[in-house]
């Protein structure tokens, strides 16, 4: 069973990486040309607002105590997967 402290250095580490893929899809948006610039940029809000749920999970993650991690856990997996998802569609697009 994952300890709550892992599973909090586990997502942090999986919010940096999806963090440097956004920068990097920041960068192509301020290069692209119009239209596609608006493609980016909506993808660009979509993930910028999921990555702030990801933050608001972690959050209610350090302040849970030990019987309310594992809830938690499983709202933020959810919203974990759901940014994942959306950042990988927007990075292979972008491509």
């Amino acid at each position: 069973m994952e300890t709550k402290e892992t599973y909090k250095k586990k997502l942090e580490a999986q919010l940096n990486e999806w963090i440097a893929q956004i920068k990097l899809l920041d960068a192509r948006a301020q290069n692209a040309e119009a239209g596609e610039k608006l493609r980016y940029l909506r993808d660009l809000d979509v993930l910028h607002a999921k990555r702030r749920e990801v933050a608001r999970k972690m959050k209610e993650l350090e302040t849970a105590g030990d019987d309310a991690w594992e809830k938690v856990k499983v709202t933020a997996d959810d919203v974990w997967n759901y940014f994942r998802k959306s950042a990988a569609k927007a990075v292979s697009s972008s491509k």
